[in-house]
């Protein structure tokens, strides 16, 4: 198992079981895994596994399930590893709106530091909207959707 990769998706938010979901999906990549696989490597039921799957479809989690004759499946595509990068540049936006927010006081040093954090996430922002932009013109990111 990917336990780093599902150690990463846990602290980009996703529950513990969520994340070694994701993680057994893509190390089986392309081949599709079973619900009940999932369910037994898990430790959970096939329902509450399903239930997990459901929510992070509602999440634009690249995750299907794919009815079988006897089994559901679910696969993902290489496109999901990429798409908590691009999820992370929707998160620098909204923290820097909130950061623009932040009044400055009276204290220099205070007003100073809060320059500097506003700094950061500006250049942070320039630079993967800089990489995302070239990602799309060499069409790398349609190219893992498809």
């Amino acid at each position: 198992m990917l336990k780093k990769y599902a150690a990463a998706l846990e602290k980009r938010g996703l529950d513990k079981c969520s994340s070694l979901i994701l993680a057994d999906v893509l190390e089986c990549f392309p081949k599709a895994v079973t619900i009940k696989a999932l369910a037994s490597k898990t430790g959970k039921t096939e329902n509450y596994i399903m239930t997990k799957i459901k929510a992070m479809q509602k999440e634009n989690i690249p995750v299907n399930i794919d009815n079988g004759l006897k089994n559901h499946h679910v696969t993902t595509s290489m496109f999901e590893p990429v798409s908590w990068i691009l999820k992370e540049k929707d998160n620098i936006e909204l923290a820097l709106s909130d950061i623009d927010n932040i009044q400055l006081n009276g204290d220099p040093i205070i007003n100073n530091k809060k320059k500097i954090v506003k700094r950061i996430y500006k250049e942070y922002l320039k630079d993967m909207n800089e990489l995302i932009d070239r990602w799309y013109s060499l069409r790398l990111i349609q190219s893992l959707k498809e």
